[in-house]
């Protein structure tokens, strides 16, 4: 909206904002401010989570991800000692009251605690359920659905790109993207290996056909 005010031949022109409008403005200002912050806080726990590789100013991260609490998620890697980056790793940084982060770095591609936080840790129970069951069809990979896996076209791309096949199945209405069968446990869980190292992303090994 726009008020004119005469000033004898001249017209002064001044333009004046409704109340929405500058609810609006300040909405947006504040959510650049918080996303700004939000930046901060985060590139300090990378400080952090670097801490735990073997050369931390290597750092590289993939797929980090925020909850409404503050907790911090995603994948790191770094070099080794030979210049050679190695495999990515899960994270997670869990915000305590004071602001202060506890922050643990999966060590072995399976750790349950990171999953209850960031997702999967009901398909890790499920597999290790039935871990001393037979497999006559075979095992797959399983993404871990999500925010891990993020938008299904990207994670397919993803894995074209990287000359790894894959196949989508819809569970309950949400689609579940699988590697496999493998016609060994060993097999599935050098491609579980695979998939993190070269993209990233979390999955489990499991029993084709088994019930999830």
């Amino acid at each position: 909206m726009v008020a004119v005010r005469a000033m004898g031949r001249h017209a002064r022109i001044r333009r004046f904002e409704t109340g929405g409008t500058r609810v609006r403005k300040l909405a947006v200002v504040m959510a650049v401010l918080a996303l700004v912050g939000c930046e901060n806080e985060v590139e300090g726990v990378h400080k952090q989570v670097a801490e735990h590789l073997p050369n931390p100013k290597t750092a590289k991260f993939g797929n980090v991800r925020i909850d409404t609490k503050g907790t911090i998620c995603g994948q790191v890697r770094g070099k080794d000692d030979a210049g050679q980056y190695e495999a990515y790793r899960s994270y997670v940084a869990i915000k305590g009251d004071g602001g202060q982060y506890d922050i643990i770095v999966d060590d072995n591609g399976n750790n349950l605690r990171i999953r209850e936080i960031c997702g999967g840790a009901e398909l890790q129970r499920r597999a290790e359920a039935l871990a001393d069951q037979p497999a006559p069809q075979g095992w797959d990979v399983e993404v871990i659905q999500g925010a891990n896996m993020g938008a299904l076209s990207d994670m397919t791309a993803r894995l074209i790109e990287k000359g790894i096949p894959s196949s989508v199945e819809y569970r309950n209405g949400k689609p579940v993207v699988l590697l496999g069968p493998f016609p060994t446990k060993e097999e599935a869980e050098a491609r579980k290996a695979e998939v993190m190292a070269k993209l990233g992303t979390d999955s489990v090994v499991i029993q084709h056909g088994a019930q999830r």
